[in-house]
């Protein structure tokens, strides 16, 4: 068997505040001089923060974003058994990459970074921390996690620096053998709280939930997993770990785990949360729960890259944060062909048909569903485009 798979891989949670958390969101002090974690959004965030050092959700990495906050969080594992650098270990600092990606993509949607050629964008005054990116390591897992990840973000290029405030890393045990568990984890969990979002909480922005229902699931997994290990290789923070190597590696496992070439049931359609969780469900029903959304949105970027060199279509990462810019503005449908001069239909038809893929031969572009541009920001969509069953994500 393989090494890789040691290195701790999560089934990603990009934590949106629910719908009552947006409308109760105030741009304005909390009471009493400190976080009011009695409602929202801090109840939810301080829940996702429990949820995580609790170990309630198990291992699974994820990003907690409150716009317009004054600090923004990723939840990472630390495996004590993995401290020795080697080709499949990057003390999961990838994986903080991939968390930060995410917190750009809902940022974009959110409306809250419109450019993103002005990097590096400057700290603003009411960010917790006039460090860029921050370590949070209140479970005493081994430092070099807290050193590599911090050291990762920073070495990234300006072009990726596109939020005003502190990115925080906060590291928890993992759950396997040889890990100790967090010890006073109430407490603990209100001190990250404030450490991340200030002793007052004071920033947060109401806004409602619509604007992530404009997020493409598919692609923001395979999109943030990508660039996050190639960006990784291109910091040159290590010696060893091999971050197209471990790409490689997980498309082989993601065709795998999918069946990839030949099987019917995987119908992305819209890239919608909703029609990604229906494949999942369909390979959970067929008893192959290893196809799940990150492998799923892997194997569905690596046909894209593929596409877009066969067609001769630039698909950096501006050309992609470019979709996710205008997506709130133009639906996802919308900004895809604008950005890329093909339909999001062509591209999800061309999958099915490949012959490494084989979902689908008599697919047809036009009849691929769409996602709705949902949210006041929406001034090009096509309503007879749009998925009404688009939903954001859990």
């Amino acid at each position: 068997t393989e090494a890789r798979p040691r290195v701790p891989r999560h089934r990603h949670t990009m934590r949106i505040l629910a719908p009552a958390a947006f409308l109760l969101a105030l741009h304005a002090p909390c009471a009493l001089a400190a976080c009011a974690t009695s409602s929202e959004p801090w109840r939810g965030v301080l829940y996702d923060i429990d949820q995580k050092i609790t170990l309630e959700e198990g291992p699974s990495g994820g990003s907690t974003y409150v716009p317009f906050a004054d600090g923004a969080g990723v939840h990472l594992y630390a495996d004590a058994n993995l401290v020795a650098e080697a080709d499949d270990n990057s003390f999961s600092s990838h994986t903080a990459v991939h968390e930060y990606i995410h917190l750009l993509q809902q940022a974009m949607l959110a409306g809250e970074i419109t450019n993103t050629t002005v990097g590096p964008v400057p700290l603003k005054a009411t960010s917790t921390s006039a460090d860029r990116f921050k370590c949070i390591n209140k479970c005493g897992v081994p430092a070099v996690f807290c050193e590599k990840s911090p050291e990762v973000l920073e070495a990234l290029p300006d072009t990726m620096k596109l939020l005003d405030r502190t990115t925080y890393v906060i590291w928890y045990p993992h759950s396997e053998d040889g890990n100790e568990p967090c010890t006073d984890t109430d407490a603990k969990k209100v001190e990250i709280l404030e450490e991340v979002y200030g002793s007052t909480c004071a920033n947060g922005k109401v806004i409602t939930p619509d604007f992530m229902r404009n997020e493409n699931h598919l692609v923001a997994e395979g999109d943030a997993e990508y660039w996050a290990l190639k960006l990784v290789d291109d910091t040159n923070v290590f010696s060893l770990f091999d971050g197209a190597a471990y790409w490689e590696g997980k498309i082989r496992d993601g065709k795998e785990g999918c069946s990839i070439p030949g099987d019917a049931k995987f119908d992305v359609k819209s890239g919608s949360g909703a029609h990604v969780d229906a494949v999942i469900e369909a390979y959970e029903d067929a008893g192959a729960p290893r196809c799940a959304d990150n492998p799923i949105g892997e194997i569905a970027y690596q046909f894209f890259l593929d596409w877009c060199v066969e067609n001769n279509i630039a698909c950096t990462q501006a050309e992609q944060f470019n979709v996710w810019t205008q997506a709130r503005l133009l639906g996802w449908c919308g900004a895809f062909e604008a950005t890329y001069g093909k339909t999001w239909g062509e591209y999800v038809c061309a999958m099915e048909a490949a012959d490494a893929y084989d979902v689908d031969t008599g697919c047809v572009a036009a009849d691929v569903p769409c996602i709705a541009c949902s949210g006041a920001g929406c001034v090009g969509a096509a309503s007879e485009d749009s998925d009404d069953n688009a939903a954001p994500p859990a």
